[in-house]
């Protein structure tokens, strides 16, 4: 029995030990998990639409052109080049690698919200006065590992002085529905140096 006990009490201490461990700290990872995803990008977002000359167009009227769209596929991590034939029918469908397609409004309006609920900078971008830019820069950085293949990163600038100073640069992976660098200093080096934690 009382080899019995002893068997209790380490198993005892195990748990309390096991539990403390449980409580400790949280890291920046954890201090993210508040954050809402119900509006992360799914599936196929269309972000252009133009009207231009079809393939073998010689042998079309001349008033006859295609209309070829461009968007990005979240389901997959592509851009997606569509044609269609001017009765409206898909004739051709590219992924060119490594293309890019400017940002929607929808994702714009996503990026935003992402940068601002971040806690490790929620401060410094919810300031009065400050400014966001996030229109169009997409980046892309070969090896990196938030913004390689397959990502759709996008730089993000916080300024002040009605947007001429600028305070902050920082990444936001559509792909993956976060702030992937927080803080990003641009060097031309690749951002993998640069901070993606608190």
């Amino acid at each position: 029995r009382a080899h019995i006990g002893r068997q209790c009490a380490l198993l005892g201490s195990v748990l309390f030990l096991l539990c403390g461990c449980a409580t400790g700290p949280k890291s920046g990872n954890d201090a993210l998990t508040g954050i809402d995803h119900s509006g992360r990008m799914r599936g196929y977002i269309e972000a252009k639409r133009v009207t231009d000359f079809c393939p073998g167009q010689a042998s079309r009227r001349d008033d006859e052109r295609c209309i070829v769209t461009r968007g990005f596929d979240y389901s997959r991590g592509v851009t997606v080049v569509r044609t269609y034939d001017p009765n409206g029918a898909l004739i051709a469908t590219q992924e060119p690698p490594g293309a890019d397609v400017s940002l929607t409004d929808v994702e714009q309006a996503r990026v935003e919200a992402l940068v601002r609920a971040d806690p490790r900078i929620s401060d410094i971008v919810n300031a009065p006065g400050v400014v966001l830019w996030h229109g169009g820069f997409v980046m892309r950085e070969p090896g990196d590992k938030y913004c390689d293949r397959g990502s759709r990163c996008i730089r993000v600038i916080a300024a002040i002085h009605g947007g001429d100073d600028v305070i902050l640069h920082s990444v936001v992976d559509l792909m993956t529905d976060r702030v992937v660098y927080p803080r990003y200093v641009p060097s031309g080096k690749t951002v993998a140096r640069h901070s993606d934690g608190g």
